[in-house]
C-alpha cells in the first residue's frame, strides 16, 4: 500500500526581468495619467479663455502660433527663437490692450444708459469678488499652550472685535459700569494685537496704512462701480462690439454655417430647447429673489424710524413699556451723528378729525394745540397658530399667521402709508364686533387683512380671497373682516391688523406692552430718520433702545435673499455644465460629419482662425435662439405671486406674499447666461476643427 506525500508550494521572489517589467508598466500608467491631467488642464484653460471676446482671442493667436496670419493675408515665417518670442509678446500686449479698450467702451455705453442702481446681480458680483489678497496671506496659528475654553481669533476677527468695542465705547449713553467693562475689554484686544503683530504677516498687512487700502479690501471695491452693479449689461455690450469687430476683421463663412443649421434643424431645435429650459428656469428663480428685494425696498418709508428694545433681533422678541414710548416720541434732535446741523427736528404731529381722518400739522404748530397727537405708532407684533382645513383622510396641518395690534390704527395707517380698499372700515380698540350676535351665538373680533393673507385665507373656503364681512377662525376665536388694506408690494400684505385691547392680544401677554414703536419724522426725510435712529441708539439715556431708519431695518432682512441667490448660482452652474456638454456633443458630431467640408473651406482660402470663428458663431447662434425663447418664457413669470420668509439670520422673521418681478437686469443676465454657455460649449469643438489638416480632412 503506497501513500502520496503533498509537497508545499514554494514561491520564488520575482526575477530581475519581472521587476523591471512591473516598473515599466507603472511608469507607463503614471505618464498616461500625467498626459490625461495635462489635457484636462488644457481643456479647462481653453474653456476659460472662451469667455474672452473672440476678437481678443484672434489678436492673441500668434502667442500660440507665431506663424499664423490673422490681420494680414500672409506673414513671414519666424525662423529664429527671438522672432517667435517677439511675436508672442506683441500678441499678448495687443490682446490685452484690445480687451481694455472693449471694457472701457462697454462701461462708457452702459454709463450713458443711466440704468437704475442697486440691482440684485450686483450682490452676486460682490459675493464672488469678496476675497482680498490678505485672505491668502498665512495667519499665525494658535499656540500650543492655549488655555482650555479660550477662543483663538484670526487676524480679521481680532480687528473686527476691536472695531466693535471702539464703537460701543464711543456711545454717550453708556453707564459707568458698562463703560468701564467695555474699556477693559478693548484694552485686552489692543494688547493682544500688539503682542501678535510681529509674528503675524496677515495682521501686519491689514494694519499697513499704505498696503491695506489695496490688498486688505475685497476685490470688488477696487473695480469700477458700474462694472460691479451692471455687469450683465457691460458684458453684453462688450460681446456685441466684439461681433462687430469680427465681421470687420475678415470674412467668415456665415452663410455656410446658417445653411447647415437649417439643414440639421431637428438637432438645432433640440439643442436650443435645452437652452430655453435652462434660461427660463434661471429667470424665474431670479424673478423670485427680485420680488423679495423690491418688497423690502417698498415696505420701509424713508422718513420713518423703527424702535425696538435693546438686544432684540426682531420685532417678535422686543418689549417696550408704555412710558418708554411716551418719552421717545417727544425727542427733538439738532444735528446728525457727524455734527451737521439739521435744525430742531422731531416726530411729526397730526390732528384726528371728527370723521377719523388724520390731518397733518405743520412743523411750527403750537405744542399745546388741542387734539394734537404725535405720529408715533405703538404696535405689538405676534404670530398666531392656525389649523388649516383639510379633507377627510388628510393629515392635520397648521400654519403661522402674523398679527399686528395697534393702540390707534389710524395713526399706524398714516405712519405706514396704508389705506383701505373702498367699502372697508378700521376696527375699534378692543376689536369686539358691536353688531348683533350671530345666529350661532359666536362673538366675532374685528380685523383688517393685507391682500396677501386675504388670498391665503380665501383658499380655505374656496374663494379667490376673503372680502369685507367674511369670517375665519384663528387662536380659538372667530374673526370678522371689516376691511382689506391696500398693501401691494409691502410686507404688510401678509399681516392681520387688529386693536391692542383685543382679547386675543391680551391673552398673549402683549396687551400692556408694545414690541415696536414707529416714528414719522416731521420733515419726512431719510436723513433725519437716520439721525434720530443714531441719537436713540448712542445718546438717548432714559431707556436702552435699538432704533433703525425703517428702510435700513428691512434691508437687514435680506439674509434669506442672499441664501436664495447663492442657491440660484449653484443651480445655474449645475445646469450650465449640462448645457455646455450638450453643446459640445452637438458641435463635435456636427464637425465629425463635415470633416471634408472643412478641408474644402481651407482649400478655398479660409484660414484656421476663420474656421474657428465660423464654428464658434454657429454654437452661439444655437445659444441665442434658445436663450431668446427662454427669456420670452421667463418674462411670463412677471407678476406671479409667491410666498417666502424675510429673515435677518438671527432668529425671527416674517412670512410674506410677494410678486415676482422680471426686469431688464434679469433679462440681460438670462441672455448673457446663454451666451456664456454657447461660448463654453463651442470653443473646444471649434479648436478641433481649426487643427484639422487639409489633406487628412479630404481623405
Amino acid at each position: 500500500m503506497s501513500s502520496t506525500v503533498a509537497t508545499p508550494e514554494i514561491r520564488l521572489p520575482p526575477t530581475g526581468s519581472t521587476l523591471i517589467e512591473s516598473l515599466r508598466r507603472a511608469w507607463q500608467l503614471f505618464m498616461l495619467g500625467c498626459r490625461a491631467f495635462r489635457r484636462l488642464l488644457g481643456t479647462l484653460f481653453a474653456i476659460g479663455f472662451s469667455l474672452l471676446p473672440l476678437s481678443v482671442l484672434l489678436v492673441a493667436l500668434p502667442a500660440v502660433s507665431p506663424n499664423e496670419a490673422v490681420l494680414t493675408e500672409t506673414v513671414p515665417p519666424a525662423r529664429s527663437r527671438w522672432q517667435r518670442f517677439t511675436r508672442r509678446v506683441f500678441a499678448v500686449l495687443t490682446a490685452t490692450a484690445l480687451l481694455i479698450v472693449l471694457f472701457a467702451f462697454a462701461l462708457e455705453v452702459v454709463a450713458r444708459l443711466q440704468l437704475p442702481k442697486g440691482s440684485q446681480l450686483g450682490i452676486v458680483a460682490k459675493k464672488l469678488l469678496s476675497y482680498s489678497v490678505a485672505d491668502f496671506v498665512p495667519d499665525d496659528p494658535p499656540p500650543a499652550d492655549l488655555p482650555p475654553g479660550k477662543v483663538w481669533l484670526t487676524a480679521p476677527e481680532l480687528l473686527e472685535r476691536r472695531a466693535i468695542l471702539r464703537k460701543v465705547a464711543a456711545r454717550q449713553n453708556l453707564g459707568p459700569m458698562e463703560k468701564r467693562e467695555t474699556e477693559e475689554r478693548l484694552a485686552e484686544v489692543e494688547a493682544e494685537i500688539e503682542r501678535r503683530l510681529p509674528q503675524s504677516p496677515r495682521l501686519r498687512l491689514m494694519l499697513d496704512p499704505e498696503l491695506a487700502p489695496l490688498l486688505a479690501v475685497p476685490l470688488w471695491q477696487l473695480m469700477p462701480r458700474l462694472l460691479i452693479e451692471q455687469w450683465p449689461f457691460v458684458l453684453l455690450v462688450m460681446y456685441a462690439m466684439d461681433l462687430v469687430l469680427l465681421l470687420f476683421i475678415g470674412r467668415v463663412p456665415l452663410a455656410y454655417n446658417f445653411r447647415y443649421l437649417w439643414v440639421r434643424k431637428r438637432d438645432t431645435f433640440l439643442t436650443s430647447f435645452a437652452f430655453t429650459v435652462v434660461v427660463a428656469l434661471v429667470i424665474i428663480l431670479l424673478a423670485f429673489v427680485n420680488g423679495m428685494y423690491k418688497l423690502n425696498e417698498s415696505t420701509g418709508v424713508p422718513g420713518n424710524v423703527l424702535v425696538l428694545s435693546e438686544g432684540s433681533t426682531d420685532e417678535l422678541f422686543s418689549n417696550l413699556a408704555r412710558g418708554d414710548a411716551d418719552n421717545v416720541e417727544r425727542v427733538v434732535i439738532q444735528a446728525d451723528q457727524w455734527g451737521r446741523p439739521l435744525g430742531p427736528v422731531g416726530v411729526a404731529r397730526a390732528r384726528i378729525a371728527p370723521d377719523g381722518t388724520i390731518e397733518r400739522l405743520p412743523a411750527d404748530a403750537p405744542l399745546d394745540l388741542p387734539g394734537a397727537v404725535y405720529l408715533a405708532s405703538r404696535e405689538a407684533y405676534l404670530v398666531m397658530n392656525q389649523a388649516v382645513p383639510t379633507k377627510p383622510g388628510e393629515f392635520p396641518r397648521r400654519r403661522f399667521l402674523q398679527m399686528r395690534a395697534f393702540q390707534d390704527v389710524r395713526i399706524g395707517a398714516a405712519v405706514h402709508n396704508i389705506q383701505l380698499e373702498p367699502g372697508g372700515t378700521w376696527f375699534t380698540t378692543n376689536s369686539i364686533d358691536p353688531g348683533p350676535p350671530a345666529p350661532d351665538g359666536r362673538q366675532y373680533l374685528q380685523c383688517t387683512l393685507g391682500q396677501g393673507v386675504a388670498a391665503i385665507l380665501g383658499e380655505d373656503v374656496g374663494k379667490k380671497r376673503l372680502e369685507v364681512g367674511d369670517t375665519f377662525e384663528v387662536g380659538d376665536r372667530y374673526w370678522k373682516v371689516v376691511g382689506i388694506m391696500q398693501t401691494g408690494g409691502t410686507a404688510y400684505g401678509s399681516e392681520i391688523w387688529t386693536g391692542s385691547d383685543n382679547p386675543v392680544v391680551r391673552a398673549s401677554g402683549k396687551g400692556d406692552k408694545f414690541t415696536t414703536l414707529v416714528l414719522r419724522m416731521a420733515d419726512d426725510s431719510e436723513t433725519s430718520a437716520k439721525a434720530m435712529a443714531w441719537y436713540l441708539n448712542e445718546v438717548y439715556e432714559q431707556a436702552k433702545l435699538k432704533a433703525f431708519a425703517e428702510p435700513d431695518y428691512y434691508r437687514e432682512l435680506t439674509r434669506t435673499n442672499e441664501q436664495f441667490l447663492s442657491a440660484i448660482v449653484l443651480v445655474a452652474i449645475i445646469m450650465a455644465v449640462g448645457g455646455v456638454f450638450g453643446v459640445m456633443n452637438t458641435m463635435f458630431a456636427s464637425i465629425a460629419a463635415r470633416i471634408k467640408e472643412v478641408g474644402v473651406l481651407r482649400i478655398l482660402g479660409f484660414k484656421r482662425w476663420q474656421i474657428l470663428i465660423s464654428f464658434m458663431i454657429e454654437s452661439l447662434a444655437i445659444a441665442v435662439v434658445g436663450g431668446t425663447l427662454g427669456c420670452c418664457l421667463g418674462l411670463l413669470a412677471d407678476g406671479w405671486e409667491a410666498s417666502s420668509t424675510l429673515s435677518g439670520g438671527q432668529g425671527g422673521g416674517k412670512s410674506v406674499t410677494l410678486t415676482m418681478i422680471v426686469d431688464g437686469p434679469i433679462l440681460a443676465a438670462g441672455f448673457l447666461f446663454t451666451l456664456i454657455m454657447g461660448r463654453l460649449g463651442g470653443l473646444v469643438p471649434a479648436l478641433s476643427a481649426m487643427r484639422l489638416n487639409i489633406l487628412e480632412s479630404l481623405r
